[in-house]
């Protein structure tokens, strides 16, 4: 396979552009690695957030989440800022990840209050965590759902963790002026947890309710409102609210198709070639967010490691880092880093970091060498696509998505059902079908043998059912009338509902 971007041509643009090794004046241990951005780095729009970031952004995962030596976690943020990345994203479950961020950006002036506070580098920065509490409010011995590794049990704890740790003193304070760009409810993997979210969500103010779910907590604090009672003092400490999840698109697609005032505006998913060999998101999620207007962010490009040796399993220890700038008999990152930022609506990927170089050089410096990929990076053809998905089978195998729920197949529409509504018409109403690794083309309608209808495919963004009336129905049909909704994939494959009776 060509690759468009070699290392020759990431090191040329690691001394040339981004990377340039014009030092602001920082002293100590600090000052070989403070970078500034002299040319600006490649952009795409965050979905309806208006917002615009860098086709590649930092996770808060990898090293950043550990005491290191030589503060290597810190390091790694204040160089990832210097060389102009502006998605920068972590997640309260994420040990010491908010902590490390917060002191890398004491070191970047992005503490409001604090002299030299850089109030244009913050607006350029767009700065998200998460929350994998489910609940605001609970009432009568009921039982929040989720956890923290805080210890808060409410979703309110969690969002000032975050923003005590990133801009405060860690400790409780939250200096006038501070701000979450993204908010997320992490790791959705249910629909009771997408329930438990939306809870109480359209009369939040009942004192009657027993829950009252996150969303309805992390809306006050966007808008400045206190519909739940929880934000007297009117705060707006959050700009957005996204969603996340590794395993189930299928969860995914309910959390959005639910969303009818359009509060969700980004959703966070794995994508890497072997996405296709598992419930796949760039077929299922995927298009629903961005069909939705939802930014859509990448992860798991690398599978966690496990492309590159690690074992299949989360980090929860130091030393779980990929060692290398990929590795010679495996495919190059350039195409893992191409790949995962090709489908439709991807604004940009984030990875965590496990290793960089003072010279910055590509072939030692992940940071360098994912962020040089990433500006190069143009969409594939289907030949080219395929291309890869099959080397990474070859290479790498296909079983390295463990975070990722298994295939069930090309899965038909959903919830079908067919009812005569006048003499000569039968309403015919659906879900969306599941795809597989490739999307869904149309449905067609079928009485007993006979199509009588193609709806060409659009993703399902609200719950209404997808709907089509049979006009010309026979009345009084001998034996009743039989349908069935065939749904057809880009392969030419086809899956059938069950066939009823209207």
């Amino acid at each position: 396979m060509a690759k468009e971007f070699s290392r020759r041509d990431a090191i040329r643009w690691a001394s040339g552009a981004a990377m340039a090794t014009t030092f602001l004046p920082f002293s100590g241990k600090f000052a070989a690695w403070a970078h500034p951005a002299e040319k600006p780095l490649a952009t795409r729009l965050l979905g309806r957030t208006g917002r615009e970031v860098t086709t590649f952004g930092l996770a808060g995962g990898n090293k950043i989440q550990w005491d290191l030596p030589g503060d290597e976690a810190v390091q790694i943020v204040v160089k990832a800022v210097r060389a102009g990345m502006t998605y920068i994203e972590t997640a309260n479950n994420y040990f010491l990840s908010q902590e490390k961020m917060g002191k890398a950006f004491e070191i970047l002036n992005l503490k409001p209050g604090l002299p030299g506070y850089d109030h244009s580098l913050r607006g350029r920065l767009f700065i998200a965590t998460k929350t994998a509490l489910r609940h605001a409010i609970v009432r009568d011995g009921s039982e929040p759902m989720g956890r923290s590794s805080g210890g808060g049990m409410l979703v309110l704890a969690d969002i000032e963790r975050s923003l005590t740790q990133f801009f405060g003193d860690g400790k409780g304070h939250i200096p006038e002026g501070a701000y979450l760009d993204l908010m997320q409810v992490h790791h959705i993997g249910s629909k009771e947890e997408v329930d438990a979210a939306y809870e109480g969500l359209d009369n939040p103010g009942d004192k009657s309710l027993p829950r009252v779910g996150a969303i309805a907590c992390l809306l006050d604090y966007r808008d400045g409102t206190n519909l739940t009672g929880l934000n007297p003092e009117h705060r707006k400490w959050i700009r957005h609210i996204g969603i996340t999840g590794h395993e189930n698109p299928a969860v995914h697609m309910y959390a959005i198709q639910r969303d009818t005032r359009n509060i969700l505006d980004t959703l966070l998913v794995a994508v890497n070639p072997n996405d296709p060999n598992y419930f796949c998101h760039q077929t299922n999620s995927i298009p629903v967010a961005h069909a939705k207007g939802m930014g859509v962010i990448g992860m798991k490009v690398f599978a966690d490691g496990v492309m590159y040796g690690l074992k299949q399993e989360y980090a929860h220890r130091p030393g779980q880092s990929v060692p290398t700038v990929g590795q010679p008999d495996k495919l190059p990152y350039e195409d893992f880093v191409r790949y995962s930022l090709n489908p439709p609506g991807m604004a940009t990927i984030i990875t965590g970091i496990g290793l960089i170089d003072k010279d910055n050089d590509p072939r030692h410096d992940q940071l360098v060498a994912n962020l040089a990929a990433a500006q190069t990076a143009k969409p594939l053809s289907p030949r080219e696509k395929g291309d890869i998905e099959q080397t990474v089978a070859d290479l790498h195998g296909t079983r390295t998505n463990f975070f990722q729920r298994p295939s069930a197949g090309f899965q038909p529409a959903q919830e079908f059902s067919a009812k005569r509504t006048a003499a000569s018409t039968v309403r015919l109403e659906w879900h969306s079908a599941y795809a597989a690794g490739d999307p869904i083309t149309r449905y067609e309608v079928y009485r007993r043998h006979e199509r009588v209808g193609i709806i060409p495919f659009r993703p399902q963004t609200s719950r209404t059912p997808f709907s089509f009336e049979d006009k010309s129905a026979p009345d009084g049909h001998m034996g009743g009338l039989y349908y069935k909704v065939r749904t057809v994939d880009e392969a030419g494959r086809h899956v059938d509902t069950v066939t009823v009776k209207a």
